[in-house]
Formats: C-alpha cells, sequence, structure tokens
C-alpha cells in the first residue's frame, strides 16, 4: 500500500491486507465474505494496481471485475522491490532465432511480469528452475519511459517502424507519440 501510495499520491486500499485480522480465510463463509467486499470496494477505486509476481484465485476476480467496471490495471509486478530500479522484462527469441520477435515471461494472467531490476529478474528465474546457461539466451530489456496513457513502463518495440510498446494498452508507439529515454 505504502508503495502505491508513493507512486500515485492517494490512498490506496488492500483489503487483504487488513481482513485476515478480522476474518478467517480458512472458512469459507468467511473468506467468501472478505472477497465480496475486496470486489464491492473496488468499485470504488479510479485504478488496481497489481504488485508482486503471483496472481491468486482472489486477485483474479478482482482483475475480472475491473475489466467489467473499466478500471484501469495497472501492473506493478516486482521482485525484491526497493524502489530504485527501473523495470525490467525478460524476453527470449521465439524458437531461439534473433530475427524472430521475442516472447516475454508473463504470470498466471498472461501479463507481462515486470522486475525491479536485471538482478531481480535472475533471482525470479532461478528460483523457478531456470540455469545460468539458458539466461544467456534471453533479453533483459530495461524500461525506457512510462506510457501517457496507462501509466505502465514502456519497452522498446520489436517492430522496426515503432519506438517502443506497451503492454498494458497492447500499442506499439513511435517516438514523437511517447516521451522515451533512447
Amino acid at each position: 500500500m505504502a508503495m502505491c501510495e508513493r507512486e500515485f499520491g492517494c490512498r490506496a486500499v488492500a483489503p487483504h491486507a487488513y481482513l485476515p485480522y478480522l476474518l478467517d480465510d480458512s472458512n469459507p463463509e468467511e473468506r467468501a465474505l472478505a472477497l465480496s467486499f475486496g470486489v464491492s470496494l473496488l468499485a470504488l477505486c479510479d485504478r488496481l494496481v497489481i504488485y508482486g509476481d503471483r496472481i491468486s484465485s482472489g486477485m483474479k476476480e478482482e482483475i475480472r471485475r475491473a475489466r467489467e467496471l473499466g478500471i484501469p490495471i495497472l501492473n506493478r509486478q516486482t521482485q525484491l522491490s526497493d524502489g530504485s530500479s527501473d523495470p525490467v522484462i525478460v524476453g527470449r527469441y521465439i524458437n531461439g532465432i534473433s530475427l524472430n520477435r521475442l516472447e516475454y515471461l508473463k504470470n498466471d494472467a498472461d501479463e507481462v511480469i515486470y522486475f525491479a531490476g536485471v538482478e531481480a529478474a535472475k533471482v525470479y528465474l532461478r528460483e523457478h528452475g531456470v540455469t545460468e546457461d539458458e539466461m544467456e539466451d534471453m533479453v533483459f530489456q530495461k524500461s525506457v519511459g512510462t506510457c501517457f496513457r496507462c501509466g505502465d513502463p514502456l519497452f522498446l518495440s520489436d517492430i522496426p517502424e515503432y519506438t517502443c510498446q506497451c503492454f498494458r494498452c497492447d500499442e506499439d508507439f513511435y517516438s514523437i507519440e511517447q516521451d522515451v529515454d533512447l
């Protein structure tokens, strides 16, 4: 919540941070009440911000509901974040051929994962069974700016005619459309 409040200058709401003190998550009735409360509270929010690399079943429902309500969803999925590193994504060439585009590491919700720096990405990969040799064939790409439309990080585009891409907007941009650091 503190990271969100610092970044957006607003009051952050995270029912999962305090409802376990009031309700027993192992009790199905109390868990259902907590999940219902979280989804209802979401309707009062102007954005849903995701932190971390794990999407729980409750989070999947909140993401689904936010999409229904037209609430912007921002991914701030970081590993070991101290707020000091530029976001990084991890890609590899499709079929190992560098002429092909990159395919990017995604979470269970099929969204590209943002890491707080290259080392944080490598820690995550090691924890998920990726070897150092396999990492040598991966591309660690740092963010080149922030999307004006949605606030998510921008990365260099895989399409030669464009400068950058936003995974949240699912769009590629020319350099005149976004302010990027190349």
